[in-house]
């Protein structure tokens, strides 16, 4: 794979990417604030809240929006770094292998906070 090739497929990941952001935000930002019949009452609970969460739904939706948005977030942050920096292609390597690294963990830790709910 030539490296134009990355970078094409890079550039349109991060534009759908910001789409997804959108309409997951939309959703979540609709269940959490807008559909809930304990929120209009006035009597929001925790065990609400789980009760909302155990939903595979919903749980799907969550898990989605953090992915999308940890890999349109760090690789934006990949490309100002590597866009506004005059480095090396081994420094670039070791950039991006850092935001690989840390996008990964940070996944596996918001995925795994789902499990002990």
């Amino acid at each position: 794979m030539t490296a134009t090739y990355r970078n094409v497929i890079g550039w349109y990941l991060q534009r759908i990417t910001g789409a997804l952001l959108v309409v997951l935000l939309a959703a979540h930002f609709w269940v959490e604030h807008f559909m809930s019949q304990e929120l209009r009452r006035g009597d929001l609970s925790y065990e609400a809240i789980l009760g909302r969460i155990a939903n595979p739904v919903w749980q799907f939706i969550d898990i989605a929006f953090l992915l999308v948005a940890l890999y349109h977030g760090l690789n934006g942050l990949r490309n100002i770094v590597l866009d506004y920096s005059r480095i090396g292609r081994r420094a670039a390597q070791a950039i991006t292998l850092v935001i690989v690294s840390a996008g990964a963990v940070w996944a596996w830790w918001g995925i795994e906070a789902f499990k002990k709910l």
